[in-house]
């Protein structure tokens, strides 16, 4: 089967003392892109169809030649594997250079029945104006991908804390609202395991070793593969931790009937999901879940961007 539930959640916070208004983004399991309000989510407004059902979806943060989010979408095939850019507008999905082949023996396989996570790494923007996306999967496979050419950068296979295989199938960076170079500020990349039901930190991120569990989900929760997460991450707040920072996440549970969607609030702190609610009366999310300001806010990032850049920590990351 080419597809497994696999889908991805980003979000971006607007510089302003109130929250921003935001617009969530899902793809359906026919293809379908849809909008609706993430904190009023009974109404949803069908866009149009990418033409596939993707592995998950993200978008770009602001920075370099890129003045707005981009909502990019991956779609990993039994042969090949196509990253995409997406018309938010329409649905109308544009392919970044050539397809790639999901199988490359001795290095990666992409195939079979895994899940994977797709989140672009914000400190990573290059002197082309590239910036790298990681994707990483329930297999252990541990990808960079060029977001102008989609070329392929293998990383280290992921690991557990004690060596052994973990099953990650969802993955977002910290302070995402910006791209920067590596000296722009640091980032931590946050994965997280449904077979464990457990938040880790994956560091290094391109060595794949996926740290002891910060804490487990709740006793209540019992996720089915294919977690969808990202994290908020507010421009305004010069802060390397998570100050400043909402994560989500959206899962189906073997404990809830219908096996339908829920939306919750995660503790980077802690692992604990909290505030299981339904989007748009039960829609699907297969093909991936992403939230970004509404139009209107997103100048405001930007100018926030241009202040909060100059108050960073320089570190690198990968």
């Amino acid at each position: 089967m080419k597809r497994t539930l696999s889908f991805l959640l980003t979000v971006f916070a607007a510089a302003s003392s109130a929250p921003a208004a935001l617009v969530g983004y899902g793809v359906t399991g026919t293809g379908e892109l849809f909008s609706f309000d993430p904190d009023l989510t009974p109404v949803a407004t069908t866009i149009g169809n990418l033409g596939f059902v993707p592995e998950g979806i993200d978008f770009r943060p602001p920075g370099g030649s890129t003045s707005v989010p981009v909502l990019y979408a991956i779609d990993i095939g039994p042969a090949t594997s196509q990253l995409y850019t997406v018309d938010t507008l329409t649905g109308s999905a544009s392919a970044i250079g050539a397809a790639f082949p999901s199988v490359v023996g001795g290095s990666y396989d992409l195939t079979g029945a895994q899940t994977f996570g797709f989140d672009f790494n914000p400190r990573t923007l290059q002197g082309d104006g590239s910036v790298r996306i990681r994707l990483v999967s329930s297999g252990g496979v541990n990808l960079r991908l060029n977001s102008n050419t989609g070329a392929v950068t293998v990383d280290t296979g992921l690991t557990g804390p004690s060596g052994g295989l973990v099953d990650v199938d969802a993955a977002a960076y910290l302070n995402s609202a910006v791209s920067t170079a590596a000296a722009g500020g640091t980032t931590t990349l946050y994965v997280m395991d449904p077979t464990s039901d457990s938040l880790h930190v994956q560091n290094p991120p391109n060595g794949g070793v996926v740290n002891a569990p910060i804490g487990s989900f709740g006793v209540t929760i019992d996720a089915n593969p294919g977690i969808a997460f990202d994290i908020h991450s507010d421009p305004a707040i010069a802060d390397d931790s998570i100050a400043g920072d909402r994560a989500f996440a959206a899962l189906t549970r073997t404990n809830t009937a219908g096996g339908a969607y829920l939306l919750y609030d995660v503790d980077l702190s802690t692992g604990a999901i909290s505030g299981g609610r339904l989007v748009g009366g039960g829609l699907d999310f297969t093909g991936g879940l992403a939230v970004i300001p509404e139009p209107s806010a997103m100048a405001l990032t930007g100018l926030a961007a241009l202040g909060f850049l100059t108050r960073r920590r320089s570190r690198a990351v990968s």
